[in-house]
């Protein structure tokens, strides 16, 4: 007598519910796995960028500037963070590029569906002096909020009096 492999019908139809519940479970939780995973990517990425800018106002003993950059050349009249941004010497402390202000670093666009917006004190950019505080081109205190936002998922980054940025869950509407 010889033994058949395979399935039969029923047994197929029900791999295949099975199949479709667990897709139906695992795929919306999948995608919550992705904007979380690119909300933190773009919140690590400025708060390095804000390290990066704050230590070299430190070792060069000068104002350094973090800006909004659309064009990776010149700060951003316009639009939020996520469409990129530039580190420079801030050689005139007017919180934007000139040809002369060296140019340190820059950063590409964030990928869509992350915006990242700034409270007014830092809504264009964040300077920092010599000793590692934050600086407006008048020369008072600069504080404040940048948030990320996913969708619904958000972080805040707080920039202290000091210049420390720290972050924080939330700033983000459903």
């Amino acid at each position: 007598m010889r033994k058949e492999a395979g399935l039969t019908l029923v047994e197929l139809l029900v791999t295949l519910t099975v199949l479709g519940v667990v897709l139906g479970i695992g795929v919306p939780a999948f995608g919550n796995l992705i904007q979380g995973s690119r909300l933190t990517t773009a919140t690590n990425s400025l708060v390095s960028a804000l390290h990066f800018t704050r230590s070299e106002a430190v070792r060069l003993n000068t104002r350094v500037t973090l800006c909004n950059s659309a064009d990776g050349v010149y700060c951003a009249s316009e639009g939020g963070w996520q469409q990129g941004w530039i580190i420079f010497i801030d050689l005139h402390g007017t919180g934007t590029r000139e040809d002369q202000d060296p140019l340190l670093a820059v950063a590409a666009a964030r990928a869509s569906g992350i915006t990242i917006t700034g409270n007014h004190p830092v809504q264009r950019y964040v300077s920092y002096v010599g000793l590692g505080s934050t600086r407006s081109a008048n020369g008072g205190l600069q504080m404040g909020t940048l948030t990320v936002c996913a969708d619904a998922l958000g972080r805040q980054i707080v920039i202290s009096r000091t210049g420390r940025a720290r972050v924080q869950d939330g700033g983000c509407e459903t």
